[in-house]
């Protein structure tokens, strides 16, 4: 049953609210619920009746489900909502326990798909890194050094967000068997001591979502070409995620290493995206954005991006999050809300899911076919080691980042402009 303060609803509100009674129940089962005749009850739905007594109201709330009232009172109404009101929402909702049944509801109702995937996800802070090397001061000083290498390792190419999904697709780039063991054992360990403190059914589903590889995964990549993408990428609703999905399928970067772009690392007079990330195995160096994508990200995207730092950057603030951190990503947007929303629209395209790491392995299949030398891909991937690059570089293989564009510009996938200029 439900209760509601009919004195804060407006005369059109008091009217959807009895129709949608007469809806489900018809006329003559709400007016004798009502204690009232046929006809005035029928003068009331019509509007002919200036003032409706409020019991009338309040009584015919009570035969509605929660459903039912929400959709008479607000429909699909978009209204503009502020951060400052959504927090109120929440802050009503944690002191009132028929508001927040009625507020948990409505959110099932409508997000039901996209809640139980965004609660899937668990944030880390570097709170939960320090518990976490505490807790190895039991082991030996080597094994407690490996272990702190590997985890601050994949929570980097993770964006500290740990997802089922995410884990998995990083297990999947790891370039050897013997990292990709590493990270899991560290990942393994870090859910099952720290994570498992905090929420013990999410630690467990994150825990039992991968498994540690004794080999290198054996996985098909997804058989995609360019109109698929295409397809999927004009059905992106979310603007992050469109742009996001964008530079994935013309970069061939991998899903992390686009996630962590900063604004600094953006040159669009030069059309360049200057990573300069260097580890014991992974050396992306550099990367190049077609000039269409170029357009695409000045006139929309970063327009779009704009607006909503600006709209939102007062609720970072006063969550305690580090603001100009936030504001120097290019993707200043949860990693599983991007995610989300490109799957979505894989299952509007193809009906079915594929994993982001896919689109790396068309990228470089897709330049294999226009005749580019696999170091070049290699090289424009991130995929030579730094010690292999340096020796490379210094005594075999000389090439400018001119000539890198140049090839890229010449052969790399487009999404907004697939024929070659």
């Amino acid at each position: 049953m439900v209760k509601i303060d009919v004195n804060k609803l407006d005369s059109e509100q008091k009217i959807r609210i009895l129709k949608k009674a007469v809806e489900k129940y018809g006329l003559s089962y709400v007016a004798q619920k009502l204690g009232i005749d046929r006809s005035t009850l029928y003068r009331y739905v019509a509007g002919k009746v200036k003032k409706v007594p409020d019991e009338i109201i309040s009584t015919t709330a009570e035969m509605l489900s929660v459903e039912e009232l929400s959709d008479a009172l607000y429909g699909l109404k978009t209204v503009d909502v502020d951060p400052t009101t959504a927090m109120s929402v929440i802050v009503k909702a944690l002191k009132d326990e028929g508001f927040r049944n009625f507020f948990l509801t409505l959110l099932y109702q409508y997000m039901g798909d996209y809640l139980r995937t965004t609660t899937n996800t668990y944030i880390v802070s570097e709170e939960d890194v320090k518990k976490f090397e505490t807790l190895l001061n039991n082991k030996s000083k080597s094994t407690k050094d490996m272990r702190m290498r590997y985890l601050k390792r994949v929570l980097s190419e993770l964006s500290y967000e740990l997802s089922p999904d995410g884990i998995r697709e990083i297990l999947i780039e790891a370039d050897s068997p013997n990292i990709a063991r590493h990270m899991a054992n560290s990942l393994k360990l870090f859910i099952k001591t720290v994570v498992k403190e905090k929420n013990p059914g999410l630690a467990h589903l994150l825990y039992s979502s991968f498994t540690v590889p004794k080999g290198k995964y054996k996985h098909r990549p997804e058989n995609l070409n360019i109109e698929t993408l295409k397809k999927i990428f004009d059905a992106i609703e979310h603007q992050g995620a469109k742009a996001y999905f964008l530079l994935l399928c013309e970069t061939g970067l991998r899903t992390g290493e686009v996630y962590s772009i900063t604004i600094g690392q953006m040159d669009l007079e030069h059309r360049v995206i200057k990573l300069l990330k260097e580890n014991e195995t992974k050396r992306a160096y550099i990367s190049f954005i077609h000039p269409k994508t170029t357009e695409y990200l000045k006139d929309v995207y970063l327009l779009y991006r704009e607006e909503f730092i600006k709209r939102y950057e007062p609720a970072v603030r006063g969550i305690g999050q580090d603001v100009e951190k936030w504001k120097s990503k290019l993707f200043p947007f949860q990693l599983q809300d991007i995610r989300y929303s490109i799957k979505q629209a894989m299952k509007k395209v193809l009906g079915k899911e594929f994993r982001l790491y896919d689109i790396r392995s068309f990228w470089a299949s897709y330049m294999l076919k226009q005749g580019v030398s696999p170091m070049i891909i290699n090289l424009l991937q991130g995929r030579a080691p730094p010690e292999q690059f340096k020796i490379l570089q210094n005594h075999y293989f000389v090439i400018s980042d001119i000539e890198l564009q140049q090839i890229y510009d010449k052969y790399a996938p487009r999404l907004l402009d697939p024929q070659k200029d």
